[in-house]
């Protein structure tokens, strides 16, 4: 900008010199032509009136010497150079010549006066500058034609034409600056600032701001640059936005064809160990029982048969919850209150908190939105969530639940991952524990079936899948935020009731439409 500003100034500063100092070129010729003009008739005058009154003179019988006192007495006329009178033979009778001037004789041009009676005035370079000469014939009272030369100084004019010159140059220097600076101030706010306006403009768009807007208030054409940019920026932003919901849509089918998958998979795999699992399970489990029943109560075996019957049990449950998570689930919605859900899912974990010795601190609002939910499937979300902070909360820590926008972790160090799309508004139920934390490799494989960072034997791995699920189910999402030695955050974010969808609460939906 401040190169196009100078430019600009520069050739504007050429063009005005250009133009200005021809034209004063032009002027002051002129002004001096007219000047030596003035000289000229002046001397012609004063030659005219010295010629009369040398007439007057010699026709009164005045003396040579008279007439060089008349002479004498014109000396101090400013500019004069020299005063002679010639005779008809060209004699100098009379002179009055300047102490630096040299004498004046007869020549060629005071001859062809004499011969020719007739005015003439010339122009002479001469080592003191530049002379007019001015030759007036006058009759000769004795017979003849006599002449009185006057020679001129231009000096007066030369230096009338350089103080001229100087104010010239002087008044055109102020000029120039007042000039300049005019352009300065224009250029500046008239094209230096849109331009600027333009150049941040530009510089946003390229660097993705889209949004960017350019209001320059102009109806010229930096004006109608101006609009034709937001115009292209408009453009630009509506076709991101295109992309950007297109992508989306690409990755929403992705992720279902990729869900779908997993459940086809964990479907076959379930219905498999279902079936080559179940019979003997029932087997060894019915085996256990009628063992356990033909003992007396203090009998040593029956501690083993207990464990039997137990792990038979973890089996059956495993094999359940593969069940479940394969099976479509059948979701009804209706108007739930979530701070008496959550009150109910803390009671129902009140005995796994004190083997754990941990406490869970429900800190909710007064007042909750409600949603649209299925109360068992939601509270299967809670249970999992808790249940997931409890096992990772150190012993006598403190497991919060609370509502509010926003997360509760601080984001130095902080990594995270999320699943699904609420809607806004939404109510966001935040699950924050005291534990290790996980890393960010960990927290990309958490949403994953059968991946899990507890101990071998204490977890399924497919808790938060479980989840997940009913959250898309319920058209929320799922965001779980981790800080290594700070603890984990768990987010559900459920649409509110009245921004939830039109169908009536008790509609049946099926859990591959929230995927």
């Amino acid at each position: 900008m401040k190169r196009l500003t100078t430019r600009l100034v520069a050739l504007l500063m050429l063009a005005f010199l250009v133009i200005t100092g021809a034209y004063d070129y032009l002027r002051l010729e002129r002004e001096r032509d007219r000047m030596v003009e003035l000289t000229t008739t002046d001397q012609r005058i004063f030659a005219e009136t010295l010629a009369v009154a040398v007439r007057n003179n010699v026709r009164r019988g005045r003396t040579t010497e008279e007439l060089q006192e008349l002479l004498e007495e014109i000396r101090q006329r400013p500019g004069l150079v020299s005063a002679t009178i010639y005779d008809p033979k060209g004699r100098a009778v009379a002179a009055s010549v300047a102490s630096d001037a040299p004498p004046d004789t007869a020549d060629q041009a005071i001859m062809a006066a004499l011969g020719t009676r007739a005015p003439s005035a010339a122009l002479l370079d001469t080592p003191r500058g530049k002379v007019l000469r001015y030759i007036q014939p006058v009759r000769w009272p004795a017979g003849g034609t006599a002449a009185v030369e006057v020679r001129q100084s231009l000096d007066g004019v030369d230096r009338e034409f350089a103080r001229a010159v100087r104010e010239s140059i002087v008044s055109r220097v102020i000029v120039l600056l007042l000039f300049v600076l005019s352009i300065l101030a224009v250029a500046r706010w008239g094209l230096a600032r849109p331009i600027r306006a333009l150049i941040r403009g530009a510089r946003a768009v390229g660097g993705g701001d889209l949004t960017q807007r350019i209001d320059v208030g102009r109806a010229d054409e930096l004006g109608e640059l101006a609009e034709e940019f937001n115009r292209m920026a408009e453009s630009l932003q509506r076709a991101h936005q295109a992309l950007v919901e297109q992508s989306e849509e690409r990755l929403s089918l992705e992720r279902q064809l990729q869900q779908t998958q997993k459940l086809v998979a964990v479907g076959m795999l379930a219905a498999e160990v279902a079936h080559e699992l179940g019979t003997p399970l029932n087997v060894i489990s019915g085996r256990a029982d009628a063992l356990l029943r033909g003992l007396p109560a203090d009998h040593p075996d029956r501690r083993q048969l207990d464990v039997i019957r137990g792990q038979t049990e973890r089996i059956t449950s495993i094999v359940h919850l593969l069940l479940d998570y394969a099976r479509p689930r059948q979701t009804a919605l209706r108007e739930e209150d979530l701070a008496a859900l959550l009150t109910r899912v803390v009671d129902l974990l009140e005995g796994r908190c004190r083997d754990k010795g941990v406490r869970i601190r429900l800190d909710l609002p007064p007042v909750l939105a409600p949603v649209l939910a299925d109360a068992d499937q939601l509270q299967q979300v809670f249970v999992n969530l808790l249940t997931n902070a409890l096992d990772a909360s150190p012993r006598w820590g403190t497991v919060l639940v609370t509502e509010g926008p926003g997360t509760l972790l601080r984001p130095e160090g902080r990594a995270g991952a999320i699943r699904g799309k609420a809607a806004s508004p939404v109510v966001a139920v935040h699950v924050l524990d005291e534990g290790p934390g996980m890393s960010a490799d960990s927290l990309a494989l958490i949403f994953q079936p059968f991946f899990s960072t507890k101990r071998r034997g204490h977890g399924t791995g497919l808790g938060l899948a479980i989840v997940e699920e009913i959250v898309r189910a319920h058209r929320g999402e799922v965001e779980v935020l981790s800080t290594e030695g700070q603890g984990t955050e768990a987010i559900v974010r459920l649409p509110v009731a009245a921004a939830s969808s039109p169908e009536p609460p008790e509609a049946r939906l099926a859990a591959g439409q929230g995927a």
